[in-house]
């Protein structure tokens, strides 16, 4: 048994699809990833020399990835596709919670002409993007997943991109040396 007939064994017995055994796949996944990582790293710090702290942020942002992209197999062969999530409400509470934070946030920087504006529209645009997301993936067939996409294209996105593009903005306009001329139209 190879490749993903070994995944479609594991992922039909149910000790397998949740549980503690997702943090050791992770430590696994992530150890894996830096090992390649450490594998590679003479050919990329030649790359990446003279960089400083980037250096480190470019080496966990390529450990990530590798993590991510093992972690997103490893997934899609064993995670169920019905399934029961406990404390559902609370997890759309939270995140619709996040967005207003978000939002309230960004409207106090920009009243302030901070540049904290620009972290939080950036979150809020992503934050907006992820509940259209999930709304979409996780949506009924028929009328729900109508409604999931109509919200999503018509509500959600559309403010996910103005936010995104006043964060877009705002960080020209401080590379320039003046936040507060993003919102003025110059």
């Amino acid at each position: 048994m190879r490749g993903p007939e070994a995944l479609a064994y594991f992922a039909a017995d149910a000790r397998w699809s949740g549980g503690p055994h997702f943090i050791g796949m992770k430590v696994g996944v992530a150890l894996l990833a830096l090992i390649v990582i450490l594998r590679l790293r003479r050919r990329l710090l030649v790359r990446v020399r003279g960089l400083g702290w980037r250096r480190l942020a470019i080496g966990c942002g390529a450990a990530s990835t590798l993590f991510y992209v093992a972690w997103i197999l490893y997934l899609s062969q064993t995670m169920p596709s019905v399934t029961v999530a406990y404390n559902w409400n609370m997890a759309w509470l939270a995140l619709d919670a996040f967005e207003c934070l978000t939002a309230l946030l960004t409207a106090v920087f920009l009243f302030r002409n901070s540049i904290g504006a620009i972290l939080t529209a950036a979150a809020f645009s992503t934050s907006l993007c992820i509940d259209a997301l999930f709304d979409v993936t996780t949506a009924q067939q028929g009328p729900p997943l109508l409604t999931a996409v109509l919200e999503a294209v018509l509500v959600e996105l559309p403010f996910a991109a103005l936010s995104a593009t006043l964060a877009v903005k705002l960080l020209a306009a401080a590379a320039r040396g003046n936040p507060a001329r993003a919102g003025q139209g110059h």
